[in-house]
């Protein structure tokens, strides 16, 4: 292109640029288009055209170009995503469906990567659990703008579950926020089992580390500073963990000697030491003695000492024992002048012997230790050893084995050997026992014969002396007879012979002997009893060796009928001899028939076992007798049998116990119903000795097979929900429950825990005052017992008392009570108080006898008191049941000076006959009765009644369990005499009361200024 076409084209160029309008005016006003100009022109513009088609075909060539390039790399990309183990994702938003998923897809849940793409599939295959978090936080990435993260379960098409991690990006536009997601979904299974897997590994841990028995310990080697402790470690030193980190065990003080820590901590570092005996102290400063082990090892790169200590002082205790136990039975063992002698089992080779080994054999020690007793022949016959030695693998003793032994002189001895199989040095060894009963043996030669009928015969048997004393009778003599054999030795025979009811036999029995030297024949005789009894008798003289009489031995046997013995003594040994019930093993008998007939049939059908037990049966018996409380028991199992089956079975387990077997019931409703039945018979009252006794009874029941399906298991199940009856009221029956079990291990803690309190005085006393109804002056005071438990803290008397009466422990608390409140008035009076009258609730238990009696006048004369400053309340139940020897102790208690009442008075069954002879001073209103007042009308009658009845009885009345003013004023008004209640007063500690309520006497007054 020349120069001026350049310059047209420039030209051109500069008037496109300025615009079209611009050009349009400067060629119609300023040039002058010729032809040339205008052909010129067009071939500018055909060449401006050629240029540009020209960059059209690059440009599309380039973008061509570029949108193979970009194919490729697209492909490149899809291909390197769906080559990794990971599942690739784009879901529509707000929808969230899946639009795309990737192959692995498939490989993760098993569903092909088709089914993805399904409405919901996402929401389908959550896991329940994660299914609201999962979606809710889709929907708040959603509007994020940053990447996001997180973990949740999907459900396999195999029906388990898999762990996943969501990465998720979203895509945005300018139409929506959030047009779309996409990410990643990546298989975290095999992280999360690990995961969980350390977790469970941590827990193991720390359930061994502070469940170890032993105490453990991590130090920071260098100093030995605390890292941590287990639980034990706490227990033992009484130091918590909190206290104990960071610290070290000299600056704990748990070394008994402190200079110990330092010594020890450069001993563990050096290398690893095992069972070091040391002395540690606890926090309260108690001591004990434990082994400690310590290793070094190596935690984050930290050196650690971990230390175990185990407490051996009750080990140490044992070794002492051990070692005076064994002190002991070396000088029992020298000491014994009978020959002892240690010895293996297997050679008979001696280990140790005593002197009076040496005193029967002539061998000393030094000769027999270390040599056997065959090569010393002592044994006159080897054989006599084996037997020994067979006898004790056999019977695993050997008693009164009769030998001859052979002395250093070469004399013969006769001993009797006692041996025992004792393990030394893991070598089985005998303990034998050697007494030389020579002499002995001499002088019973003359007996050997009755002798060996006394060790071996059911007979009876008499043996005289020369001038026909009894010289020795054996069991079955005072068996047949009824005589003692200490009433029958040294008495001439002839008294013997009054029992006979022939005396013409006895008369041809002594000539026969006299004549012939025995005789033999039936005679009739009485026991000691008065029972008449058949006899075969075989009388026999012994004569010395000068013909002289020596002894005679008769011997005879009661002959009556065989049959008839073998029935009694058969009903004997399977029922109860009082009530005439199956005793305990012929019910177990039943009891274990039915378990197995019910576990071959294997039938729908079940049975039950019901516990009786009698309530308050005790207070009959220790009050009236045992004659009258066996008469009940009769009177009682009578009852019982009249209202069961043929196919049940009632026995009598033991005391007032009875035991009911219900077999082939369908349901447990027949055993409650036949349980129902059972307590019904105690509804109508029981007529005793000229006694009308109200009796309740407590029922237990356990089903089999559903509860247990052997004996003991059963019974121990339906005396537990016996007592589950008692404690729910009495007259009452209850099914077992497992918890039942607990409940008797608790209650069995809980007398142990009263036994050890008592030892402790850990049981304390409260005072609630009593005030006259008019004025509110003080009346006297209410002791009540409160159990200080060092665990548990203060116990009321409701959760203890029906324990202690149950077992006995009553009568110890009585005593502890009486002495505790004797000491406390004491106190008081040396204080300066004007000394209120102490009320004292005493149990039926403790008016049995006369011990009670000696308590109290042993508490009055040993803190200097009065009996008029006791009062004894005792309930109503009691009182009433009594016979005329309660009578005459409640007469000796009100000559003394005591003052009486009934407690809870109203509750029980009152005869006014009887309540008109008893020596009381007060009545006591039971609070069931104020509780009503003053709106239940039934219950300010029974008030006015009783206070009327105690007024003209010539009594006192008070009113127990006041809390209001309005029954205050009621109870005013009705003329009762004194209250007692939360109205006035809570129980207070003793200084509390005196505070509150004591005043102190004239002489104490603080004096006056004038």
């Amino acid at each position: 292109m020349n120069s001026a076409a350049k310059g047209c084209i420039v030209s051109l160029v500069a008037i496109a640029g300025a615009g079209c309008s611009a050009s349009e005016f400067s060629l119609s006003s300023q040039l002058h288009i010729t032809q040339v100009g205008v052909l010129l022109l067009s071939c500018i513009l055909l060449l401006a055209a050629h240029g540009l088609n020209q960059l059209r075909r690059r440009a599309i060539a380039q973008r061509q170009e570029a949108l193979e390039l970009l194919g490729q790399q697209e492909h490149r990309y899809r291909t390197l995503v769906e080559k990794l183990h990971v599942v690739t994702w784009e879901m529509s938003y707000p929808s969230l469906r899946f639009v795309y998923a990737s192959p692995h897809a498939e490989d993760l849940l098993g569903f092909p990567a088709s089914d993805w793409l399904q409405p919901d599939f996402l929401a389908n295959h959550l896991h329940p659990e994660d299914h609201r978090r999962v979606l809710s936080s889709l929907r708040e990435y959603a509007l994020a703008k940053q990447q996001q993260s997180f973990d949740f379960r999907l459900c396999r098409q195999s029906g388990d579950c898999v762990w996943v991690r969501a990465i998720i990006n979203r895509v945005s536009s300018e139409e929506y926020e959030a047009a779309s997601l996409h990410g990643l979904l990546i298989d975290i299974q095999e992280q999360k089992l690990a995961e969980q897997a350390l977790r469970s590994s941590e827990q193991k841990f720390a359930s061994v580390f502070h469940n170890c028995p032993d105490t453990i310990v991590l130090a920071e080697a260098n100093e030995g500073r605390f890292l941590s402790v287990n639980r034990t470690f706490e227990e033992q030193f009484g130091i918590t963990m909190a206290d104990a980190v960071g610290h070290t065990a000299t600056e704990l003080g748990i070394w008994v000697n402190p200079g110990t820590g330092p010594g020890l901590l450069s001993l563990l570092l050096t290398k690893t030491k095992n069972n070091i005996e040391l002395e540690f102290r606890r926090a309260d400063g108690s001591r004990f003695t434990g082994l400690l082990s310590a290793r070094s090892v190596s935690i984050d790169n930290q050196p650690v000492l971990v230390t175990v200590l185990r407490d051996i002082s009750a080990l140490k205790h044992t070794q002492e024992q051990l070692r005076l136990s064994e002190q002991k039975f070396s000088r029992a063992f020298h000491a014994s002048p009978d020959g002892l002698l240690i010895s293996r089992a297997s050679d008979g080779m001696l280990l140790d012997v005593n002197e009076g080994f040496t005193r029967i054999t002539g061998y000393t020690r030094e000769q027999a230790i270390g040599t056997s007793t065959l090569a010393l022949r002592i044994w006159r016959d080897d054989d006599d050893r084996k037997r020994m030695v067979e006898t004790l693998r056999r019977e695993g003793r050997v008693r009164d084995m009769l030998s001859q032994v052979t002395t250093t002189t070469g004399s013969v001895r006769q001993v009797e050997i006692c041996t025992e199989a004792i393990t030394i040095n893991n070598q089985e060894c005998m303990l034998s026992i050697a007494r030389d009963v020579t002499e002995r043996l001499e002088m019973e030669n003359s007996l050997r014969q009755a002798a060996t009928v006394f060790e071996n015969t059911n007979e009876g048997v008499i043996i005289t002396d020369s001038e026909s004393r009894i010289a020795a009778v054996n069991r079955a003599f005072s068996r047949i007879t009824g005589i003692p054999a200490h009433e029958a030795v040294g008495q001439p025979i002839e008294r013997l012979a009054t029992y006979a009811e022939d005396q013409n036999i006895v008369a041809q029995a002594w000539e026969a002997i006299k004549t012939h030297g025995q005789w033999q024949g039936e005679s009739w005789s009485r026991r000691a009893n008065g029972e008449l009894y058949a006899a075969w008798s075989n009388v026999s003289q012994v004569l010395n060796v000068d013909g002289s009489l020596s002894h005679l031995v008769a011997v005879f046997s009661d002959i009556t009928p065989l049959k008839h013995t073998q029935a009694r003594l058969d009903h004997q040994a399977h029922h109860d001899p009082l009530t005439g019930l199956p005793n305990r093993i012929l019910f177990e008998a039943r009891l274990r028939e039915a378990l197995n007939s019910l576990a071959m049939n294997k039938t729908d059908q079940l049975g039950a076992l019901l516990f009786i037990d009698l309530d308050r049966f005790k207070q009959i018996n220790d009050s009236l007798g045992h004659p009258v409380g066996d008469s009940l028991l009769q009177l009682v199992s009578q009852r019982l049998c009249s209202v069961l089956r043929e196919i049940d079975t009632v026995a009598r387990h033991g005391g007032d116990e009875f035991i009911v077997l219900l077999p082939n019931l369908h349901t447990d409703v027949d055993a409650a119903a036949i349980a129902d039945k059972l307590l019904g018979v105690f509804r109508t009252p029981f007529l005793c000795a000229g006694h009308e006794f109200f009796v309740s009874a407590s029922i237990g029941i356990s089903l089999f097979p559903t509860d247990a399906d052997d004996v003991n298991s059963l019974i121990k199940h339906a005396d537990a929900a016996m007592y589950q009856a008692k404690n729910q009221g009495r007259n009452r029956y209850a099914f077992y429950t497992s918890d039942l079990t607990v409940n008797a291990h608790q209650r069995l803690e809980m007398e142990n825990d009263m036994r050890r309190g008592l030892e402790r005085g850990e049981f304390i006393l409260y005072y609630q005052p009593k005030v006259m109804c008019d004025g509110g002056k003080l009346n006297g005071a209410e002791a009540l017992v409160r159990w200080n438990h060092p665990q548990q803290g203060l116990i009321e008397p409701d959760r203890f008392i029906p324990l202690a009466e149950d077992t006995g422990l009553i009568v110890d608390l009585g005593r502890s009570i009486l002495h505790s409140a004797c000491a406390q008035l004491a106190e008081w009076r040396d204080q300066g108080f004007l000394l209120p009258r102490v009320a004292i609730n005493v149990s039926g238990t403790q008016l049995i006898g006369n011990q009670l009696v000696s308590d109290i006048r042993l508490a009055l004369t040993e803190h200097g008191l009065t009996a008029s400053q006791l009062e004894l309340e005792i309930t109503e139940d009691f009182v009433m049941n009594q016979n005329r020897e309660a009578i005459t102790l409640l007469d000796l208690f009100k000559s003394m000076g005591i003052h009486l009442s009934i407690d809870d008075f109203g509750t029980g069954y009152s005869s006014l006959a009887y309540l008109k002879e008893l020596p009381l001073d007060t009545l006591k209103i039971d609070r069931s009765f104020v509780a009503g007042l003053p709106g239940n009308h039934h219950d300010a009658a029974i008030s006015q009644t009783i206070i009327v009845l105690a007024h003209n009885l010539g009594m006192n009345v008070i009113a127990e369990g006041v809390e209001t003013t309005a029954q205050r004023d009621i109870l005013q008004a009705q003329g009762c005499d004194s209250i007692q209640g939360y109205l006035i007063s809570p129980p207070l500690s003793a200084s509390a009361f005196a505070t509150t309520f004591l005043s102190r006497a004239p002489s104490h007054q603080p004096s006056q200024s004038v």
